[in-house]
């Protein structure tokens, strides 16, 4: 039997926590049906978007990104006139 010298142990334990860390990300995202997406944006988006995480104090794109989503989607379920006015695309400064 060898025995397992103090700095072996800790990258042995340190390993074990980030196997079990994407073991549990990965988890989540199977529950939640997550999948990737990207997006390529211009310097206008990305500074809109930019704006939007400044005002609503998010410290990711994507959770301003999807709360974006939903609430597009509550309005245009709500009030569709007011959802076609928000994506009028030829209205944006």
């Amino acid at each position: 039997m060898t025995q397992e010298t103090p700095a072996d142990r800790k990258k042995r334990l340190a390993r074990n926590r980030q196997q079990a860390r994407r073991d549990r990300i990965k988890a989540r995202r199977v529950a939640i049906g997550a999948e990737r997406f990207t997006l390529e944006m211009g310097a206008g988006t990305r500074a809109a978007l930019k704006r939007i995480c400044e005002a609503g104090q998010f410290e990711e794109d994507a959770e301003a990104l999807t709360l974006l989503i939903h609430g597009a989607a509550t309005l245009a379920r709500r009030d569709p006139a007011a959802f076609a006015a928000l994506v009028d695309g030829r209205r944006h400064e």
